[in-house]
């Protein structure tokens, strides 16, 4: 604190406000023009308006509240994706009404507990819900300890949310090839959409982020390294979900096929629209070229199978499809899930335990039919 002669009774005065949450120097500057004395009270004015009341001691006495405003500017925009955020944010405005006040360094694993509590007895919250409450609240306090504003994550000794294992749902074989011929009488971009989205098991928002670019007809080839995500009307386009995600597979000729038929019709379309045409070299577009919205594919999907009256799905659940008719033919764990884009051999194995273990039964009649010949 002080001031600063800048000419003749013209001063700078400075008072020092401590640090803001973030850990940044606050400071109130003046411009006065007076005598020496003069300048004195008025510094002893400033003092007594804004120090008391906006100095903040320590960043170590940081609430809860203080810190997710850190959490959310410094880490989550700064390595997450939009519907991340996007989800963070939703759940820790729901979070701050219970802990908001706490100082950090005192939340305790009774505390945390009592807040599961409550989240789930008084919101009626379920199961996986619960779980992505616990995985935000490990999150930020994981990375508080690394800041070096606590020293122990509470949370670790908080019983973990179970997760309740839901059965898988996909088509069968036989029902995929039913599904392939109600395909037959529709339009080759819906065609197109569902042939490449069972072939390649891929993700919708990965799907909707393909570009001509990404497919190599001469060797039928799909390039997968972009997932393409929409929040609050906001485009986001970012490289797929994982390092695994991004990934180079190789599709079928009769996919190939049906993709070299769509892209005839999307030229052609797009000469007809002339200078209505957006522009862009996606796959998948909307009416005049631009990128189609992910929540298309569960819309155009729940009006065909609607349509022919086929069981119920959703289109995540092509992915599902996929995978199961390449286990139930025989095709390795680990070829499985390199083309799935799954982190681990480990996560192929649990999603679709049920389909592995389906397969190890028929294995063992396979086996019995053998030994009886």
């Amino acid at each position: 604190m002080g001031y600063i002669k800048l000419s003749e009774n013209r001063y700078k005065i400075i008072i020092e406000l401590g640090n803001d949450v973030s850990g940044k120097r606050r400071r109130k500057t003046e411009i006065f023009e007076g005598s020496p004395i003069e300048v004195k009270i008025r510094e002893a004015e400033l003092i007594k308006e804004y120090y008391r009341n906006s100095h903040i001691a320590s960043i170590k006495e940081l609430t809860f509240e203080q810190y997710s405003e850190i959490f959310i500017k410094r880490y989550c925009h700064e390595n997450l994706g939009l519907i991340t955020i996007d989800g963070y944010e939703r759940r820790i405005k729901t979070i701050i009404p219970i802990l908001g006040k706490t100082k950090l360094y005192k939340i305790t694993p009774y505390m945390l507990d009592c807040m599961y509590q409550e989240l789930r007895e008084v919101k009626k919250l379920g199961y996986h819900s619960m779980y992505e409450y616990y995985k935000i609240i490990n999150v930020m306090l994981n990375q508080a300890i690394k800041w070096e504003l606590i020293d122990k994550n509470p949370n670790l000794k908080v019983i973990k949310p179970k997760k309740r294992k839901s059965q898988r749902n996909f088509y069968d074989l036989e029902q995929v090839k039913i599904f392939l011929n109600c395909l037959a009488n529709e339009r080759i971009k819906y065609k197109a959409l569902f042939i490449l989205a069972i072939d390649s098991g891929a993700r919708r928002s990965e799907i909707c982020a393909l570009r001509w670019s990404d497919i190599d007809f001469n060797y039928n080839t799909l390039k997968i390294n972009n997932s393409l995500k929409v929040v609050n009307g906001v485009l986001d386009e970012e490289t797929a979900k994982t390092q695994t995600s991004t990934r180079e597979i190789i599709i079928s000729d009769a996919t190939i096929n049906v993709l070299k038929e769509y892209k005839e019709w999307q030229d052609n379309y797009k000469e007809g629209m002339s200078d209505k045409w957006i522009g862009t070299d996606r796959i998948f577009i909307s009416k005049h070229g631009d990128y189609m919205h992910p929540d298309t594919c569960n819309m155009i999907f729940r009006k065909i199978i609607k349509k022919y009256n086929l069981p119920y799905i959703t289109f995540h659940e092509l992915r599902h499809t996929s995978a199961s008719i390449l286990i139930n033919k025989g095709i390795n764990p680990k070829t499985v899930s390199q083309r799935l884009g799954h982190a681990s051999t480990d996560v192929t194995m649990e999603i679709y335990s049920h389909v592995f273990d389906n397969t190890k039964r028929e294995s063992a009649i396979v086996f019995d039919e053998i030994m009886s010949n």
